[in-house]
């Protein structure tokens, strides 16, 4: 994989290329911007660039910094097992622990000498102790690691992690590139401009919302979802999965978020329509962080439920901090 697989985000790209070229390279990075956009994809690549054994790092050569794909490194990150790549992700049932992060920083000691990369995805989902202990690396950072942080809401990070990481800010991406990415779906070039359209310029967003329609059986079926209420909460998952499937955090999070673009994506054109299905998006998004916050996936379900077959907004408001058990 080389940059020009990374799609969009070209001023970026040359940026760290250069960065690399010169290997002024940042103890850390946080690579912030909206879901769906690559952020993740390119932090692959950055890692992949770091370790690779054959990478013009610090050569001071100006043309994009690309892994070989060969060397014995980058065969190693292509079957999933370097031991200098750390990737800490949120898990089931909770957020990433301040034991992941020490084991982890454990591992990468025995490593000493070597360039070592660590990767957190999403940064956001860090609990509070293992936050401050990544604030105490940072402020001391180990020689030769390199942390790419990934953030969809960087506004729920740590000031101080923040002032301690050089940052990337990505946004969504034009149509072209837009587009280059969802035909190696593949999706065929009309459904691209409407999905663009739809979930402004975010291909991972286009991608959930496309599958999501198929599993559903099309617009019709998938609008019956969105505003009519549901025998049982649980049975909204089979927009994120297989009907009938585990209703884990993971599953609940995803199942959340693309009802949340799909609302936003038929919303009217005009009228109070339209405020109507902005305001459904964004409580759905504080059921959302209540999931990441470990809230119970089920009363979340029911909560989104209630946001879907909602028609008297202001008492949804009033009700669903208690639906969610935190009032």
């Amino acid at each position: 994989m080389s940059f020009d697989e990374v799609l969009g985000h070209e001023t970026i790209r040359q940026c760290m290329s250069r960065v690399f070229g010169r290997d002024r390279i940042s103890h850390a990075y946080l690579l912030a911007g909206p879901e769906g956009i690559g952020k993740s994809l390119l932090a692959q690549q950055l890692a992949k660039t770091l370790l690779c054994n054959r990478s013009p790092v610090g050569s001071g050569a100006q043309q994009q910094m690309n892994p070989c794909g060969e060397c014995g490194s980058c065969q190693a990150l292509a079957s999933g097992n370097h031991g200098a790549l750390q990737i800490l992700a949120s898990v089931e049932s909770r957020g990433i622990e301040v034991g992941a992060l020490r084991e982890m920083m454990r591992s990468l000691s025995l490593r000493s000498g070597d360039r070592r990369v660590v990767v957190i995805d999403p940064a956001e989902r860090l609990a509070e102790p293992a936050a401050n202990a990544l604030l105490k690396i940072l402020e001391e950072p180990p020689a030769g690691v390199v942390f790419l942080l990934i953030s969809h809401r960087p506004a729920q990070l740590l000031s101080t992690i923040i002032s301690r990481c050089q940052r990337v800010t990505m946004g969504p991406l034009t149509l072209e590139p837009f587009l280059e990415v969802l035909a190696t779906v593949p999706i065929d070039e009309s459904s691209g401009h409407w999905l663009f359209g739809a979930v402004g310029g975010r291909p991972g967003a286009a991608i959930r919302l496309q599958q999501a329609l198929e599993r559903c059986g099309g617009e019709e079926a998938l609008g019956q979802i969105l505003h009519s209420p549901v025998r049982d909460p649980r049975d909204l998952v089979a927009v994120a999965g297989e009907p009938g499937g585990q209703t884990d955090r993971e599953v609940v999070l995803a199942t959340i978020r693309v009802l949340t673009d799909a609302i936003w994506a038929y919303r009217p054109a005009v009228g109070p329509g339209r405020w109507q299905a902005a305001e459904k998006a964004t409580l759905l998004s504080h059921v959302a962080r209540h999931v990441e916050r470990s809230g119970s996936v089920d009363l979340c379900l029911e909560a989104t439920a209630m946001v879907l077959s909602a028609t008297d907004l202001e008492q949804l408001r009033i009700r669903l901090p208690r639906s969610l058990g935190v009032a």
